[in-house]
């Protein structure tokens, strides 16, 4: 099943909201460290994790901020729950796993545009695709006429539901501040990019480890493991892939302006992901 959100609904809403956080804890605390998850129900949202700060930051305020932008009768419904544990030190391994299929991402990219399209109107809508029957509800629902829904959806039979009572979780990524790992999750992210843009493969199931410091990694000594069919062995994938991408950290710190980067613009004026911007890597070329 595939599910899809408007940029202020479920996960996007969830990513926006632990990117906000982490760049306000990095204002206060510019050398903190920070791992959040963000979970919502509806109106509430916890916020667990951890962070070095011992500046603790009014998690409301944010996200207030950020419903006065788009929709100021949201504001009064906020309800955030702050669990995040101040003051407290922490290490992060190098342990990622990803999978992502492209006909998968391609269909939730069209549909989120579809999404966002209907929240200008006002309409904060999430759907699930599933066997060509489209269920969607509403976060902040109006009146509507559901042959909006049926237009704007024209592909699939659309059905109302309801999801009132789902969890929406943030990514990984969006609740890290801006160190180590998260810049080997978008270099992961830059991988699969151009795997599927050069046909190397249709799903991609990619490990990455390491048990060595951060800043000691490299190509020559990361673990990285490809699972599943691709259009060449994955040994073979597996070394071009070493051999064209930088997996030191100092280089990617350099290659991704992770500090400048405005997840709230990239998802809510349907920008892509961050990584597409940064496929500029020497040519994968099969030997």
């Amino acid at each position: 099943m595939l599910e899809v959100s408007s940029f202020l609904c479920g996960k996007n809403l969830c990513n926006i909201f632990a990117d906000l956080i982490v760049k306000k804890i990095n204002e206060v605390s510019p050398d903190a460290k920070t791992q959040i998850t963000v979970i919502n129900v509806r109106n509430f949202f916890i916020v667990k994790g951890v962070s070095t700060s011992e500046n603790v930051i009014n998690l409301s305020d944010i996200l207030s901020d950020l419903f006065q932008k788009y929709n100021s009768e949201l504001i009064n419904k906020v309800r955030v729950i702050d669990t995040i544990l101040y003051n407290k030190k922490f290490n992060l391994n190098l342990n990622l796993n990803y999978t992502e299929n492209k006909y998968q991402s391609k269909l939730h990219k069209e549909i989120f545009e579809k999404c966002n399209e209907l929240q200008k109107d006002g309409y904060y809508i999430t759907v699930k695709l599933n066997n060509g029957i489209l269920f969607y509800d509403f976060e902040h629902e109006k009146d509507f006429d559901p042959n909006i829904i049926k237009e704007k959806f024209s592909n699939y039979t659309c059905l109302k539901d309801d999801f009132s009572q789902d969890t929406y979780c943030s990514d990984f990524m969006y609740g890290l501040s801006n160190d180590g790992i998260k810049y080997f999750y978008t270099l992961v992210k830059k991988i699969s990019f151009n795997l599927f843009t050069r046909g190397f493969s249709k799903v991609l199931n990619l490990s990455l480890s390491s048990e060595l410091k951060l800043d000691e990694i490299n190509s020559e000594n990361i673990n990285l493991t490809l699972s599943g069919k691709n259009i060449i062995e994955n040994s073979k994938l597996e070394s071009l892939i070493l051999d064209n991408f930088n997996f030191n950290l100092s280089d990617l710190e350099k290659e991704f302006d992770l500090q400048n980067i405005d997840v709230l613009s990239y998802i809510s004026e349907n920008k892509g992901p961050i990584w597409e911007n940064y496929s500029g890597t020497s040519d994968l070329i099969l030997l």
